[in-house]
């Protein structure tokens, strides 16, 4: 699912992207919003790489990630790693598409079943041929809750995994998910060697032991508190690795990665640390790259009690806020308003696409602050003159800056808002924790979405008792809706009930979604050939970059 970022402010599946109505992105470029600069413009691919390079030092500006282990992996730092390792079934495109991956074709005999033929001939890097029995064993993995899966509510439904062939692997669903197939592209379905499994214990994954996978680059070593190094797979069945070499080293100050990126010592990043948007931008040791993106920012409550529970505070909070201001003051125009956490980029693929950007469009544009409403619901909901409590991660001044306008837009309408933050790892407890969410009221988070579809996300806000409905909210028109449309094979019907229950969803704030963020992809002059999108999330991404 998408996530909110913990090490940030963190959700795993949360959401959004560059707003269809505003952009034109294509392969090449795009429309754009005002910026520092002047026109932004948004592209999905940078130039291909002239050749290859001996060695590419990558900054993981998250920090270093807790583990390398697939099944365990669900944020920033792990996936940028771990998806140049590791081969998902299906693989994401930079313009967030799927295709075949490790698997050569998917059949589906029926709505509960998906078949899986394994490409011929692939083997891990110790040499050993990738069976039906590693696939089966790695997709069995994400339902043992021993394994702490980091994407087990993607399996949900799943009734068997069955090997049915030498090649072939059976997934038997308890009812029909059209959202299954392009989950499927994520690091969630990422194969190891069950062998390597096995001997390794709760080891896999670690800094000792590493992974045993079949992607584009095997794992080197690692080293705690510094690096990951990763080499080039000369034995990969696909297009080989352009760099011999990468080496991903962690950073969690924006100043040190700034510095590191304009001397040279580090050659590339993706989020880029947006504090350094003006300096990046006009670089001339290197290129800021802007591309299209499920990340948001949003503000959101976290208990069934107290005035944010509401959804008439949370609603006139919304209205307070000036998002076009907010884009352009804290995000220096790389990002969008958004008007619901499912963002416009989920859908760009979609048979159906038509009906969802016209739901799009009919939902309420509230990028600029509408006080008098805001301050009628105010009135309406009399929550009190208690504070509400605002958490956000320390070290964030992005997150600090947008819970201060945040702070200052609910004092114009008569909320009061208290900001504390948290360190990092006390702030993640959040997100899995009910006891540490007690006393807290709202939470800033940056989120985002890692595979396309609409119902990859949305049932965990808005079906009651699910992974990120926090505060009770339930609606019996919604339960049905998103079960029957997730369950119903006809793209065009289950996308007509999905924007049905998103109407009635998105007006009760259950996320009160600020904006879209959009990639920022730094590269130095020496390299290029990595994809400009978010699509790097949940995917070989490394293995295009080499020389410009």
């Amino acid at each position: 699912m998408s996530r909110p970022n913990s090490s940030l402010s963190r959700k795993r599946r949360a959401a959004p992207i560059a707003v269809a109505a505003a952009f034109l992105v294509t392969a090449c470029g795009g429309g754009g919003t005002n910026g520092a600069q002047g026109a932004i413009s948004l592209t999905t691919q940078t130039p291909p790489a002239a050749g290859d390079v001996d060695k590419v030092t990558w900054a993981l500006p998250q920090g270093e990630p807790p583990t390398i282990d697939p099944v365990k992996s669900g944020d920033y730092s792990a996936n940028a790693v771990v998806l140049n390792l590791c081969e998902p079934l299906m693989r994401l495109k930079p313009d967030f598409s799927v295709e075949p991956g490790l698997a050569e074709s998917v059949a589906q005999p029926d709505g509960s079943t998906f078949v899986f033929t394994i490409r011929p001939d692939v083997r891990f890097w110790n040499g050993n041929p990738v069976t039906a029995a590693d696939v089966a064993d790695s997709l069995r993995r994400n339902l043992d809750p021993k394994n702490t899966p980091a994407h087990g509510d993607v399996f949900r439904h799943v009734r068997a995994v069955e090997e049915t062939g030498p090649r072939q692997v059976t997934v038997k669903l308890a009812a029909p998910d059209a959202q299954f197939l392009n989950s499927m592209a994520g690091v969630q379905s990422a194969i190891s060697e069950k062998a390597s499994v096995d001997k390794a214990g709760a080891a896999y994954g670690t800094p000792g032991t590493g992974v045993m996978c079949s992607g584009p680059f095997k794992f080197d070593s690692w080293t705690p508190g510094e690096r990951i190094v990763v080499t080039r797979n000369d034995g990969y069945w696909g297009a080989k690795a352009k760099a011999a070499r990468f080496e991903f080293v962690f950073f969690t100050d924006d100043s040190t990665l700034t510095s590191a990126l304009l001397s040279g010592e580090i050659d590339g990043t993706y989020e880029a640390p947006i504090g350094s948007f003006s300096t990046l931008r006009t670089s001339s040791s290197g290129k800021l790259y802007l591309g299209p993106s499920t990340q948001s920012l949003s503000i959101g409550p976290v208990s069934p009690k107290g005035p944010a529970a509401d959804p008439r505070v949370r609603e006139a909070l919304d209205l307070a806020i000036d998002k076009n201001s907010l884009v352009r003051n804290v995000l220096h125009g790389a990002g969008a308003p958004l008007r619901t956490f499912t963002p416009p980029l989920l859908w760009a693929g979609h048979p159906a696409k038509t009906v969802f950007d016209a739901a799009y469009q009919e939902l309420p544009d509230t990028s600029t602050a509408d006080l008098v409403r805001a301050k009628e619901l105010i009135r309406q909901a009399a929550p009190g003159p208690e504070p509400l409590k605002l958490v956000i991660p320390s070290g964030d001044q992005m997150t600090l800056q947008t819970a201060t306008i945040v702070q200052a837009a609910a004092k114009e309408i008569g909320l009061a808002i208290t900001i504390e933050q948290w360190q990092p790892t006390v702030f993640g407890k959040l997100f899995y924790d009910p006891a540490a969410r007690e006393s807290v009221d709202l939470v800033a988070t940056v989120g985002y979405i890692e595979v396309p579809g609409v119902y990859y996300y949305a049932p965990a806000f808005a079906l009651k008792d699910n992974l990120f409905n926090w505060t009770g909210w339930s609606d019996p028109r919604v339960e049905t809706l998103l079960t029957e449309g997730q369950q119903v094979a006809d793209p065009q019907v289950s996308a007509q009930k999905f924007v049905a229950a998103q109407k009635i969803f998105a007006a009760a704030r259950l996320q009160i979604s600020l904006a879209s963020l959009h990639e920022r992809l730094y590269l130095n002059n020496r390299i290029t050939g990595a994809p400009a999108s978010f699509a790097y999330i949940s995917s070989a991404w490394a293995a295009s970059v080499g020389k410009a």
